[in-house]
């Protein structure tokens, strides 16, 4: 572009010698080709971009905001993006929720409580002394070993036990072991340690069964140790309540994850909601997908140039 230049002043300051006042020749000077051809020759300066439609929305919510409201109370999200009626739909799945785990959490430890003084008032350990062979469950394992041993022989073989009561009282449960029927004791359980697992096994377990203080000989066959068929009422009613107890924990916490997935699916919703309340403030504002024509610097010259602005 230099060259043209400087060729281009050489003309313009030779053209008047040569074409005086410029009527009727060709290289007559004209006032009007020479301002343009000026203009072209210079460097254009780029125009001030103005102001692109869509860069602003007014009323613009931010959807991070809105998120983190959810998250916390489920339906604050969908309150602050003007959404309003699943701002209520999610607040009352909330209370719902939150309704269920303290009903049913209730309930289960209601229960709980009973099966507990259930099991104290009709189920036995015993102790050296205090009674028959039936009596309690002390009295029917120290039967066991001393009547049948190990192999369950019914007779004197040396894995039957030969001590009295106190004697087995004093025993470790590895000890016991080598005296009771391998097929019919496998757990041990401590009266000095009333945990879940203590109020669990009298239930559960067979060995047990002789604790229930309706369990007798005559109804409930020693030979059925080996099996849970040694139901008494009591101990039925004892495994009905537990049953009764656990089921409403399950169900506290089922409601406990369905408040999880709520707070989870309120916040997601919540960022949607923002995203689609600014879609249709730019959609009324008619700065939506804008596309604009306007020039542009490139490269040292003038090109006309297009925008799209998409507002989320």
């Amino acid at each position: 572009m230099r060259w043209f230049n400087v060729v281009l002043a050489v003309l313009i300051v030779t053209m008047p010698v040569l074409a005086g006042d410029g009527s009727g020749s060709r290289l007559g000077f004209n006032a009007t080709k020479f301002q343009v051809n000026q203009s072209m020759s210079q460097t254009q300066a780029e125009p001030p971009s103005e102001a692109m439609p869509g860069q602003k929305i007014e009323g613009k919510l931010v959807p991070g905001k809105a998120l983190l409201l959810s998250a916390i109370v489920p339906g604050a999200g969908q309150f602050y993006a003007e959404n309003y009626i699943m701002s209520g739909v999610f607040l009352a799945m909330e209370i719902a929720a939150w309704t269920g785990v303290a009903m049913y959490h209730g309930e289960g430890m209601s229960k709980e409580d009973d099966y507990l003084a259930y099991a104290d008032a009709h189920w036995d350990y015993g102790s050296p002394g205090s009674g028959g062979e039936y009596d309690d469950y002390f009295n029917y394992e120290y039967w066991c070993a001393s009547t049948y041993g190990y192999d369950k022989d019914n007779g004197t073989e040396a894995d039957n036990f030969d001590g009295g009561d106190v004697d087995w009282a004093e025993l470790t449960w590895d000890e016991k072991l080598y005296y009771l029927p391998k097929d019919g004791f496998t757990h041990e359980i401590d009266p000095g340690d009333k945990d879940q697992q203590y109020y669990e096994m009298i239930g559960k377990y067979g060995q047990f069964a002789t604790g229930w203080d309706d369990y007798t000989e005559a109804n409930y066959p020693f030979d059925e140790w080996r099996t849970s068929s040694n139901i008494t009422p009591n101990r039925d009613a004892y495994l009905t309540l537990r049953k009764e107890s656990n089921d409403a924990l399950d169900m506290s916490k089922n409601f406990t994850m369905v408040v999880m997935g709520n707070h989870l699916l309120s916040a997601l919703h919540a960022g949607f909601s923002v995203t689609w309340h600014n879609r249709k403030l730019a959609k009324e504002q008619g700065v939506e997908g804008a596309f604009n024509l306007a020039p542009k610097m490139y490269n040292n010259e003038m090109v006309t140039m297009g925008t799209v602005t998409v507002n989320f």
